[in-house]
């Protein structure tokens, strides 16, 4: 059953439409590629889907969102070895599997199929791909053994499941919020710690927490690597752009009605008001702290 927590982000998730405007869209794809595309990056290679790659092979990206790992597949992987593979793009939600749509039609992308399908139970043939994939969902999904009981059924022998998660530890946007809110002239409730596993299952944030979750559902040659990422943001006004759905889950999950009334139509200009003065009107860096982690089914 999905938490307080999940249940105000699928509402937001839901909630996306860039509508008809490519200009929009191509914004919209740019402000989420900046915090998941270099750790699709980095994921992919880790997976053995890179440069190196020479075979063909069959990828599931569940949790794609508008396609981090599809852009990085078109950028690293050669395009013959590409055209001879299978690359299925599946999100929960529709709305964001219409997104990549355009995004690949935008893009002129070959050899990349959409589905709206849930991670959890996604009714694929068994043993039909070599490779899944999951960038920043299994911290985020109601039920992750689910999802791995169905990524082992989904594998091919010796197939490969590599996923990304942030870390317990992890900042990144979350200071520069926080001070907002705290500067605020009425109640404006910060989370503390702040649920960087919404769906409360706090293994998934920590290294060894994830290593007995894959070993007890039979997974192996497990590799979990920690590492920052770091992430620039320009101006007061392009954190807000960037981290507006944040501040919405915040509000919406944590505020009473009261301190919702009394922000409407100052929050925005609150903050970057806020960010200007605390970085001198200068664009600054972030630092994510995220848990890139693969393994394999048994041959």
């Amino acid at each position: 059953m999905a938490s307080a927590h999940q249940k105000e982000l699928q509402k937001l998730f839901a909630s996306f439409n860039k509508g008809p405007d490519d200009e929009g869209l191509t914004e919209y794809i740019n402000d989420s590629d900046l915090i998941m595309r270099s750790p699709a990056r980095i994921l992919l290679a880790q997976m053995g889907l890179d440069k190196s790659v020479t075979a063909p092979f069959r990828l599931l990206d569940n949790a794609c969102g508008v396609g981090p790992i599809a852009a990085e597949l078109q950028e690293q992987v050669d395009a013959q070895v590409l055209a001879g593979s299978k690359v299925l793009c599946a999100d929960f939600n529709a709305n964001l599997v219409d997104m990549l749509k355009r995004r690949i039609v935008m893009n002129g992308w070959s050899n990349i199929e959409t589905a709206a399908l849930d991670a959890q139970d996604s009714g694929l043939p068994d043993a039909s791909f070599s490779h899944s994939s999951i960038n920043f969902g299994m911290h985020l999904i109601p039920n992750p053994q689910a999802v791995l009981r169905d990524t082992m059924r989904l594998l091919q022998p010796g197939g490969t499941f590599g996923f990304t998660v942030w870390h317990k530890d992890n900042e990144g946007c979350l200071p520069d919020l926080k001070a907002c809110f705290e500067a605020l002239p009425f109640e404006a409730p910060f989370p503390d710690p702040f649920p960087m596993a919404p769906h409360g299952q706090l293994q998934w944030i920590e290294e060894g927490g994830i290593e007995k979750e894959l070993r007890d559902f039979g997974f192996q040659k497990i590799e979990i690597n920690t590492m920052t990422h770091i992430v620039h943001v320009d101006s007061a006004e392009h954190y807000l752009k960037c981290f507006d759905m944040m501040k919405h889950w915040i509000v919406n999950t944590y505020w009473n009605e009261e301190s919702k009334e009394k922000a409407k139509g100052i929050l925005d200009e609150h903050i970057v008001k806020h960010l200007k003065d605390k970085h001198n009107n200068q664009g600054w860096d972030l630092t994510w702290k995220m848990i890139v982690v693969t393994c394999q089914k048994p041959m």
